[in-house]
């Protein structure tokens, strides 16, 4: 999951840099670049929520306040 999400973040600047380089070339590649960087931005929240579900699970199964 890491991999993924430095995978993700490194992707958002690459686009994020090219989308600034691309208005001044050619308007519509730009909005095609921002179009992927929301998509990186929506996977990697997508990979976040399910790391702390997953993390939430592990807490409330730890959990000893029975005792």
């Amino acid at each position: 999951m890491k991999r993924i999400k430095a995978l993700l973040l490194f992707l958002m600047v690459l686009f994020q840099i090219l989308t600034f380089i691309y208005f001044f070339i050619n308007v519509v590649t730009a909005f095609y670049l921002i179009a992927f960087n929301v998509l990186c931005f929506i996977l990697l929240m997508v990979i976040v929520i399910m790391e702390r579900v997953k993390e939430k699970r592990e807490e409330d199964d730890d959990d000893y306040s029975n005792y």
